[in-house]
C-alpha cells in the first residue's frame, strides 16, 4: 500500500516500525470512524441495536475490566497447561519497546475460542466473587476491629466523589462533568459497577445504567440518577 513500508509486512518484525504503522493507518480512518462513533450515539442503526442488546451490554459488559486485568496470565497458564508445562515466559524478559503485549500467545487459531472462552468465564467468576469476598472482609474488619458498615447512612455526594477519587485519583467538585474528572466514555462502565457495587444492600439492588451516566452533564446530574435509582429499589423491595 502506497507510504507502507517494507518492514510493517514481515510477521515477524516485533520492533517499532510495524505497530508504529499499524497506529498511524489506524488514524487515517479517523474521519470514518467518527461519524460511526457518532451515529453509535444516537442510538439509531444496524450497529446500534447490534451492541445494544441485553446480553451484550448487560451479560458479557460487566466483564469487560476484568478480561484486560486477566488475560495475560489465562494465556500464559493455558499455554504451560496444553504443552507439557513448557511455560510461555516471553513476559519475563525484557523488552525491546515500551509498548504492552510485544508478543501474541503463540497457540494454534482454532485455540483462540479456549483461551477466549476462559478468559471470560474467569472474568465473570471473579464479577460474582468479588461482592461475597467483599461481604466476609466488611464482617471480619467488624469483628476484629470493631468497624461498622455505615453505607446506608452515608450521603450519595460523598459516596460518589470517593468512588470518582479512588478511580481517576482526583478530588473532585459536584459541578465538575464526567470528562473534566477523566472519565470518559471508555471509564463509564467501571464507575456504573462501582456504583451499583456500592449502593447496593443486601435488602436492596440499586440499578444504575450506563445510558443514564452518559447522558449527565455534572456529577450532581449523576447524584440526581442515583437516588431516583436508590428511590426505586426500596419501593420494589428486592
Amino acid at each position: 500500500m502506497y507510504l507502507r513500508p517494507d518492514e510493517a509486512n514481515q510477521w515477524t518484525d516485533t520492533a517499532a516500525v510495524n505497530r508504529l504503522w499499524d497506529n498511524i493507518y489506524a488514524r487515517l480512518w479517523c474521519p470514518l470512524t467518527t461519524l460511526w462513533i457518532f451515529s453509535l450515539s444516537t442510538g439509531q442503526g444496524f450497529s446500534a441495536r447490534f451492541f445494544s442488546q441485553k446480553f451484550l451490554s448487560e451479560t458479557l459488559s460487566p466483564n469487560a475490566y476484568n478480561c484486560f486485568l486477566f488475560h495475560q496470565q489465562i494465556g500464559q497458564w493455558y499455554y504451560a497447561a496444553t504443552r507439557r508445562g513448557e511455560f510461555w515466559n516471553w513476559w519475563s524478559s525484557r523488552k525491546t519497546m515500551y509498548w504492552f503485549s510485544p508478543q501474541p500467545c503463540p497457540v494454534e487459531w482454532y485455540e483462540y475460542f479456549n483461551v477466549f472462552g476462559l478468559v471470560v468465564g474467569w472474568s465473570r467468576l471473579m464479577f460474582s466473587l468479588e461482592p461475597i469476598v467483599k461481604k466476609y472482609l466488611e464482617m471480619f474488619y467488624g469483628v476484629v476491629f470493631g468497624w461498622k458498615d455505615e453505607e446506608e447512612d452515608r450521603d450519595t455526594t460523598e459516596v460518589l466523589l470517593e468512588i470518582i477519587e479512588g478511580m481517576t485519583g482526583i478530588e473532585p467538585s459536584v459541578d465538575w462533568t464526567l470528562e473534566e474528572c477523566g472519565l470518559a466514555s471508555i471509564g463509564v462502565p467501571s464507575l456504573v459497577s462501582l456504583l451499583n457495587k456500592n449502593f447496593s444492600s443486601n435488602k436492596t439492588k440499586v440499578t444504575v445504567v450506563a445510558s443514564n451516566i452518559i447522558d449527565a452533564e455534572t456529577i450532581a446530574d449523576v447524584v440526581d440518577i442515583i437516588n431516583a435509582a436508590k428511590e426505586l429499589a426500596d419501593a420494589q423491595g428486592i
